[in-house]
């Protein structure tokens, strides 16, 4: 077997989600394997993270150490004993943007913080991939049409004085998008002084198959190119309403990706046909199983997300 734990991360935007995804199906054609999505239900990290103490102080950082490492501990104790592998995305790297960075520690406290985590992980063997991209805020300007305006809001907003804007004046657009890469430069130094088995991939390209292969190779298991391939598209394309309620699903076909799509609550969330009549979200633990009865198109609802949606009917009304 090769790595038991493999970290997949970097800033938004980059891919995390999609490569993830792709590695863990990968792995999963001839080993148990599972793949924790950050946004997942009952994430084992995720949930909670940093909320023990205050960020800007040093007891509350304190507080806050303590409860991530034991959060670690915990996970690495049941992957140990699972005898499985895991996937992780994000959740790991990523805390430096989301917690670390506007907190009452030095770099060499965050240093010291990874290492202790790395050393957690030791006997399981870690893989951390990094993924970034030189010019992100190109990767930004474009995952902003695909998230819409709503997402938009959230990464521009008017930040704290915390992290980079401690010693830099916020001016609008321009410093936020000198924040994004000053956060990558953060997240890449971290990186570089990791004691594990490491890969970074500048995924500007987007060539997917070739960075699932790269990393599934370097994590010691066999790549196999897929083969499925979408049948008539039109057939799934529509206006879906879910059963004995009002929420709406637009499906449509991208002629310029080949790709299915769905506006749910991102505006182009692409899905990927997995054979026998199922799609799945590239970059979400969501799968949609669609069936053709009498003349009418419908599909359930499946995957591992904290929404209200799983296990629900949509059928198409137009």
């Amino acid at each position: 077997m090769g790595h038991r734990l493999i970290i997949i991360d970097g800033p938004s935007t980059v891919g995390k989600s999609s490569v993830s995804k792709s590695v863990y199906q990968q792995i999963a054609r001839e080993h148990s394997v599972y793949w924790l999505h950050e946004e997942c239900a009952n994430h084992p990290i995720r949930d909670g993270e940093f909320t023990a103490g205050d960020l800007h102080t040093v007891t509350g950082m304190e507080s806050n150490r303590e409860q991530m490492l034991a959060k670690w501990r915990q996970f690495a104790e049941a992957l140990r004993k699972s005898n499985e592998i895991c996937v992780l995305e994000g959740c790991f790297l990523h805390a430096l943007d989301r917690y670390l960075l506007q907190s009452s520690w030095s770099e060499r406290e965050i240093r010291g913080f990874y290492g202790e985590i790395i050393e957690l992980l030791s006997d399981i063997d870690p893989l951390v991939v990094f993924l970034y991209r030189p010019n992100l805020r190109f990767s930004f300007e474009k995952a902003f049409q695909a998230r819409g305006n709503r997402w938009r809001a959230i990464i521009m907003a008017e930040p704290q004085p915390y992290g980079y804007f401690k010693t830099n004046a916020y001016t609008g657009d321009e410093s936020i998008f000198a924040n994004l890469l000053f956060e990558q430069e953060c997240m890449e130094k971290i990186f570089e002084v990791l004691s594990s088995d490491k890969v970074r991939i500048d995924t500007s390209e987007e060539r997917w198959d070739e960075y699932t292969q790269e990393i599934t190779e370097a994590a010691g298991y066999t790549y196999l190119k897929e083969m499925s391939k979408l049948p008539d598209p039109n057939k799934y394309c529509g206006i879906f309403r879910v059963e004995d309620g009002e929420a709406i699903w637009t499906i449509s076909f991208d002629e310029q990706t080949e790709l299915l799509y769905s506006s749910v609550f991102w505006p182009y969330m692409p899905m990927k046909y997995q054979g026998e009549e199922r799609f799945e979200f590239i970059s979400f633990p969501i799968t949609l199983q669609f069936a053709f009865l009498d003349g009418e198109a419908r599909f359930t609802v499946q995957g591992n997300y904290d929404w209200g949606n799983n296990g629900k009917i949509f059928r198409r009304v137009q």
